[in-house]
């Protein structure tokens, strides 16, 4: 943190060169400095730039002038509270690559990512996966070199046991659980878990230009909740449980095709897809 002070007398008195003394809230000196400007008034100090405490919490220093002779005339000691708030670093924690949707009991993995707003070092700090009724059901473990490219996140892999019943679950992330020598408020991120039963048919989506007939590359299928994105051929591979489904095929620069399927075996669809139309100019 920053301080500067200013000191005033009566009657008024050039202090430049006096210097000032901060004790702390033990009171224990924590730094001084000296009085380097003069107005014909008031005197003024540099800057001074000090540590906070390490522990968050309310806090009161003291300035302290000490007492002074000039031109004859004595100045007592005086002092004046420095009162301020020390509080936690934040830490912030994101979740991405969660799949679509897991099947009862099976083995998934995530990515964590966690990142103080001052930068500080989470290198191997651990962190816990809750479940929905917030019972840890994991701990990762962060790694020793940040992110490349960046210069305080850490990002880890977690692998974890699915629910063994189907539904929308709502797991959290609570990291760090180990303190880095500075506090930290609690950094969390909540991520839906989506369960499903074992797929039992294929359904084989071909995705094309509906003009040229040409395969699309890269277009995201959607039988919710599963998804799938088409290779080169403009193949996409999508396994779901028997049942109604609505199929969406979408890419950019495209209209969205739908379509209504009901699956009860393997089964294949072709969804051919046109260009958007292109705005009309005044």
């Amino acid at each position: 943190m920053m301080l500067r002070a200013k000191v005033s007398c009566l009657p008024a008195c050039d202090l430049r060169g006096h210097t000032l003394f901060i004790k702390d809230h033990t009171g224990a000196g924590a730094g001084s400095v000296g009085l380097t400007e003069f107005d014909g008034q008031t005197n003024q100090t540099s800057d001074l730039v000090m540590k906070a405490p390490v522990e968050a919490g309310e806090y009161t220093w003291v300035a302290v002038c000490p007492a002074v002779v000039k031109d004859d005339v004595s100045y007592i000691e005086a002092r004046a509270p420095i009162s301020f708030t020390v509080k936690p670093h934040t830490t912030s924690v994101v979740v991405w690559d969660i799949p679509s949707a897991v099947v009862v009991s099976e083995q998934f993995r995530i990515k964590v990512g966690i990142k103080c707003s001052s930068e500080c070092g989470f290198a191997n700090s651990r962190f816990g996966v809750y479940d929905h009724e917030g019972a840890r059901v994991a701990t990762g473990t962060l790694p020793g070199d940040r992110w490349p490219g960046t210069t305080g996140l850490y990002v880890a892999e977690v692998e974890l046991d699915a629910p063994a019943g189907e539904g929308l679950y709502t797991w959290s992330i609570r990291a760090p659980e180990a303190g880095v020598g500075i506090p930290h408020a609690d950094g969390s991120s909540s991520f839906g878990v989506r369960v499903v039963s074992r797929p039992e048919h294929l359904v084989v989506v071909e995705a094309i230009d509906k003009e040229s007939q040409t395969p699309l590359a890269g277009a995201r299928v959607v039988m919710h909740p599963y998804k799938a994105v088409s290779d080169e051929r403009g193949i996409a591979e999508v396994r779901v449980v028997k049942g109604p489904y609505k199929l969406f095929v979408s890419q950019t620069r495209y209209l969205t095709f739908g379509l209504p399927v009901e699956v009860d075996a393997d089964m294949r669809a072709r969804a051919e897809l046109s260009l958007e139309p292109v705005p009309e100019r005044n």
